[in-house]
């Protein structure tokens, strides 16, 4: 009788391993993505459209209350646009966070039959996040054009600015996917966490109302800079200091590679955790 013979070794903090077995498992990424945009959307009439409802609605709320009512200056930049290019950006995180955050209990009976890594299932949500962003992204697109904003070449920042914030993003629900197989309050306490992270983030008003001396508190907060980024290489505006663009970034990068690692270091006991 012939059959495969595999090796155990014991798992390092930090190994390329998890990535290779990615790539292997490619194609059952795209079969979770698109179990997730499905069952995301099997029963609602309107599908995909809700990417761009929700958004829609919040910058309505928010248009009314903060422009109208409170008179929030923006720099120039049409309210709407200056709320909306936000909007879209915190709705992915939190999605991303909150989705991706209980992923791995929802697959629980999947993981404890199939073997396949269990990155796959973090990261099949985020996969499916992005392309609802970019279903979002197509109306702002719109927006910019109707409110006549000539784009200039920061626009070629945006992949990069993108790409630090799914880093963080991306770790953070690393971190948090983990932490909630071991310990069942970090799925009620993220609600309340995400709400407060949204009003400590410059999506509803610009960060000219803080005042300077708190700056260096308020900027501790990554996603501070990565939206007034966003904002200023697509409708212009005042660039954010470099040294809190170098921080965010670097800070970024640390949450992911840390999260990698987190991960990678329980994943042989996730199920035996579920």
């Amino acid at each position: 009788m012939s059959g495969k013979f595999y090796t155990c070794k014991r798992r390092s903090g930090f190994s390329l391993d998890p990535l290779v077995n990615l790539w292997h498992y490619r194609n059952l990424l795209w079969v979770f993505v698109k179990r997730d945009l499905k069952v995301r959307y099997r029963y609602t009439m309107l599908g995909g459209l809700w990417s761009i409802i929700q958004p829609l609605s919040m910058m309505l709320i928010f248009s009314l209350v903060f422009s109208h009512i409170f008179h929030v200056q923006t720099a120039g930049i049409p309210y709407p646009l200056f709320s909306y290019s936000a909007l879209i950006i915190w709705q992915s995180v939190s999605r991303m966070l909150t989705q991706g955050g209980t992923s791995l209990s929802e697959y629980a009976p999947m993981l404890s039959k199939v073997y396949f890594p269990r990155l796959l299932v973090p990261l099949a949500i985020i996969v499916g996040t992005c392309v609802d962003f970019i279903i979002a992204s197509t109306i702002l697109l719109g927006m910019i054009v109707f409110y006549g904003v000539a784009l200039s070449l920061n626009l070629l920042w945006v992949p990069l600015i993108l790409l630090v914030t799914l880093f963080l993003t991306m770790g953070l629900s690393l971190w948090v996917s983990a932490l909630d197989v071991q310990f069942r309050d970090i799925r009620a306490a993220l609600p309340f966490l995400l709400q407060v992270w949204m009003f400590a983030t410059p999506i509803m008003y610009p960060v000219t109302i803080i005042p300077e001396r708190l700056h260096s508190l308020y900027y501790l907060n990554p996603l501070v800079t990565q939206v007034e980024l966003f904002r200023w290489a697509l409708l212009g505006g005042q660039l954010p200091d470099m040294f809190y663009v170098l921080t965010s970034t670097a800070f970024s990068v640390v949450i992911f590679v840390s999260g990698l690692i987190f991960f990678n270091k329980i994943e042989g006991t996730i199920v035996d955790r579920i």
